[in-house]
């Protein structure tokens, strides 16, 4: 083992047996050198170690010092649906390998009810866990819909009275153009949104439309936002009737009657995510719409239901490894130094073009762009 993560082992098994609970109590570089026998430079790497750890951190006036909620050596996941989507998998999956290398223990908790009370119920016995159990940061996925708004800055809020740090994933809890002091880990939406539209524009889609569900969270109205944005670039009009189709993707009804106020047919329609793009599909053909033929279909996230489905779905691909490395590293900063400026963090959301959205002069199969 190099000798300033010797060093770094050593003094932490110190600082989470509560040896430096006073704020002055912890040793100086000129002490940590006389006492491991090493040189500066590799003091100071054992030093920056247990900053990146999040168990240290260092001040002009104070010098360094233990942080308080080291001794934990605990960080908190909070997801929603793990069990019904195959988004979240992987970034608990990454989550947790990240945490076990940096000797943290991973409390993960999933909100997995439809049912609102108990819902509600799950969010907060996770967050008064996590609390109580003096943990030392909170990866949070902000809860969609109506539910959402009204629980997740009650839960957060229960988070900033303890100076608990928290990294927002996948979307912030407040809608474009509004910003929370939150870090905010995911991809940038309002381009993604754009790109689809463009490239719906380039294999020749006239009228595009957009399905939202109850339950579409903050993303895809930024997405939404991104793609009027290019339609009114490339001086296309809004229909009479808007070009927003509300209701479940599975509610022929809603679809029937929406069709039915259409002056001219929706010939493309983006959906939030690919799980609702494949339902969608099932209620555009009980309406006798074939998709792309009549017309196209588009997804988001490129779950695997996207390559799987007749035709394949165009869709956005999130790396979700990634997000969850960006999230997790974004937590140790923020651990390490409370005094961070929020920010977010985008990762790069490339438009995975399939069969959904192909017009017989214009060949894209399988091309990421």
């Amino acid at each position: 083992m190099a000798k300033y993560l010797d060093i770094a082992d050593s003094l932490g098994n110190e600082i989470r047996d509560g040896k430096y609970a006073a704020r002055r109590s912890f040793p100086s570089l000129t002490q940590i050198v006389r006492r491991f026998k090493v040189s500066r430079p590799t003091a100071m790497r054992g030093v920056a170690e247990l900053k990146r750890r999040g168990m240290l951190s260092a001040s002009p006036r104070s010098g360094l010092f233990a942080k308080s909620r080291a001794a934990s050596r605990k960080i908190g996941l909070i997801v929603p649906g793990v069990a019904v989507t195959d988004f979240f998998k992987p970034v608990v999956s990454e989550i947790n390998r990240l945490a076990r290398e940096a000797d943290y223990e991973l409390r993960f908790g999933e909100v997995w009810s439809n049912v609102r009370e108990e819902r509600i119920a799950q969010v907060r016995d996770l967050a008064a866990e996590f609390i109580k159990g003096d943990f030392a940061g909170v990866i949070y996925e902000p809860l969609a819909g109506p539910i959402g708004d009204e629980i997740n800055p009650r839960i957060l809020e229960l988070f900033d009275n303890k100076k608990m740090p928290v990294v927002l994933l996948d979307c912030d809890i407040v809608p474009f153009p509004e910003r929370s002091h939150y870090d905010v880990v995911g991809v940038n939406d309002l381009e993604a949104g754009a790109r689809i539209a463009k490239h719906l524009m380039d294999v020749g889609a006239k009228r595009i439309h957009f399905l939202i569900c109850e339950l579409c969270p903050t993303t895809f109205a930024n997405r939404l936002a991104g793609a009027e944005a290019a339609l009114k670039l490339a001086g296309r009009k809004l229909p009479n009737g808007g070009n927003v189709l509300y209701a479940e993707a599975d509610d022929l009804k809603a679809l029937k009657r929406y069709l039915k106020k259409q002056k001219a047919r929706p010939d493309a329609f983006i959906c939030s995510n690919d799980v609702i793009a494949a339902a969608f599909k099932q209620t555009l053909e009980k309406t006798g719409l074939r998709v792309p033929e009549d017309v196209m279909l588009t997804g988001f996230a490129d779950l695997p239901v996207a390559a799987l489905m007749s035709p394949p779905l165009t869709t956005v691909r999130q790396n979700r490894e990634q997000m969850a490395q960006a999230a997790f590293h974004r937590l140790m900063a923020r651990i390490a130094d409370p005094s961070l400026p929020p920010c977010d963090l985008f990762l790069p959301a490339q438009l995975v073009v399939r069969e959904s959205t192909e017009r017989k002069s214009v060949k894209l199969k399988g091309k990421v762009v």
